[in-house]
């Protein structure tokens, strides 16, 4: 009797350290770009709105997000049903700016120059230019209340930084007109 009761104790004591060792995980893997990431510099133009919840905001829209149809590397067809995985490879310019080289349906192996970001990409139907609009899950940028409408009077040249990590996972480290 008294083996299983220390068994029980022995399983909510292993439960209770997975789970936090999982939290650990979570809050160490974001912390990490920091440390392990690679600034680039992706060119926008965001637009102010204001979220009654969360205060002011930016939205941003990158150069890097319309996309030719012709850099898909994968089957064409697979564009056709709403949003796609999509693995956008970025090299940089002349200029230090990041742009797109290609777009993968798969994770590709990349040279050490460039770099990788994920996002989900749809074709943009009635374009006769065959483009294809990718969605990174950065287009909306918290920002200092007051602060946004400063932001959107700067709008029409604005350069964002992006740190990504080694491991693909990337976020938003500064936001300045150019």
């Amino acid at each position: 009797m008294e083996g299983r009761i220390m068994n029980k104790k022995r399983g909510w004591i292993i439960a209770a350290i997975l789970q936090v060792l999982f939290l650990l995980f979570i809050a160490g893997s974001y912390y990490s770009i920091d440390y392990f990431g690679k600034d680039i510099k992706i060119k926008t133009v965001p637009v102010d709105p204001r979220d009654i919840l969360y205060g002011d905001y930016v939205t941003l829209r990158f150069d890097i997000s319309n996309v030719p149809v012709s850099k898909w590397k994968g089957e064409t067809h697979l564009l056709a049903s709403r949003q796609r995985t999509a693995f956008v490879v970025l090299e940089e310019n002349k200029e230090g700016y990041y742009e797109v080289q290609s777009v993968y349906p798969d994770k590709p192996e990349v040279k050490d120059h460039q770099v990788i970001l994920k996002g989900q990409a749809e074709r943009i139907w009635g374009d006769t230019s065959e483009q294809m609009q990718i969605n990174y899950g950065i287009e909306r940028y918290y920002v200092e209340e007051n602060t946004g409408k400063t932001l959107e009077q700067q709008a029409s040249d604005m350069v964002v930084t992006v740190r990504v990590a080694p491991w693909g996972t990337f976020k938003i480290t500064d936001i300045k007109p150019r």
